[in-house]
């Protein structure tokens, strides 16, 4: 039986893209805050992990959320992609925005989505990238990003404030040196508040020039991952998804009356030799806090969420970060940064 979908007209959807510890989320979380008085927008959030958390401190921006976890929706994890599009479709929306996995590739999401038109048309691509990230070296040595930066329309280049002279000089070189060139070069510091221009997502391009991409092999090695299964041995602890591969996701949830110490859960953290990423909405005394960790730098954020508390880490995977050995030792050091309240 054919589907059937809500609105009339092509919903426009617009892809925000970036690595990881860019700043997508908090773009998204301005763009959802500055939209047009009277519109709905919907979004469709990916989470490598299985512990959903950016959904999370999003719950309050826009009622229509979809959350696909476990994967990158470019690869593993498109039936679920497909899915929450079909879903979002059930209600009358002005726009959706996509927000891939800071493991992913966009070409693939790109692809899907055509296969949902003339039920949606895509507005374009918007880039989150810090100056730290878009580095000659890492240029050179990062075929995924490339493509991330080619593929897109218009690119924020974020956490300025945290940059000198000299980086900010080679990204804007190396994003001045692309093809097609970018509609919009934009400095920004999404920390602070932060205005965007008025129809940031709306682009100017209808049909995308030629791009040749050289990251998709390099993406799929990255995301090749299998769970492995066993329970977590926490106090309180809802459920536990261990995902190993090129890299290592260990995320837990926990019940909400479980409390974390915020200066040994710091002392963890800088722990962790192999940490690539840490995220979490976590309780840190009668209030939860959005934990996020890039560059091992630990910052914090009020937050309105009380359901549970979730942390998630990414981990550059060696050949003892893949063991359950490891497993076991990380969650005897994390249970030293746990109160229960019970």
């Amino acid at each position: 039986m054919a589907k059937t979908y809500k609105q009339d007209a092509p919903i426009p959807v617009t892809l925000v893209t970036g690595l990881l510890g860019s700043g997508k989320t908090t773009a998204i979380h301005r763009l959802l805050q500055q939209r047009p008085a009277g519109e709905n927008w919907g979004l469709l959030i990916n989470e490598f992990g299985e512990i959903g958390i950016d959904a999370a401190t999003l719950d309050a921006d826009s009622p229509w959320i979809e959350d696909v976890t476990g994967g990158c929706i470019c690869c593993s994890a498109q039936f679920g992609y497909r899915q929450a599009l079909q879903n979002l479709l059930q209600h009358p929306l002005d726009r959706i925005l996509v927000e891939p996995t800071g493991l992913g590739h966009p070409a693939q999401v790109i692809d899907t989505l055509k296969q949902f038109q003339p039920h949606i048309r895509i507005a374009g691509v918007l880039l989150v990238i810090t100056p730290q990230q878009l580095t000659p070296e890492r240029w050179a040595k990062s075929a995924v990003m490339r493509d991330l930066v080619n593929l897109a329309d218009t690119v924020l280049l974020n956490k300025t404030d945290l940059a000198n002279d000299d980086d900010l000089r080679q990204a804007e070189q190396l994003l001045q040196q692309t093809y097609p060139p970018k509609e919009a070069i934009l400095h920004t510091h999404l920390n602070a508040e932060c205005n965007f221009p008025p129809g940031l997502v709306d682009f100017k391009q209808t049909q995308p020039a030629f791009t040749l991409l050289s990251g998709l092999h390099e993406h799929q090695q990255q995301t090749d991952t299998c769970t492995l299964p066993g329970e977590s041995k926490l106090p309180h602890c809802l459920q536990r998804q261990v995902q190993t591969g090129h890299t290592t996701s260990v995320g837990w949830q926990f019940d909400a009356n479980i409390q974390f110490n915020r200066v040994a859960l710091k002392a963890f953290i800088e722990q962790q030799s192999d940490l690539i990423r840490a995220k979490g909405v976590l309780r840190t005394g009668n209030e939860w806090q959005l934990l996020n960790v890039v560059d091992g730098q630990i910052q914090w954020q009020d937050m309105a969420w009380r359901q549970d508390s979730r942390l998630e880490l990414l981990f550059e995977t060696a050949s003892n970060n893949a063991s359950n050995t490891f497993i076991d030792q990380l969650e005897t050091a994390l249970n030293t940064c746990l109160i229960d309240r019970s």
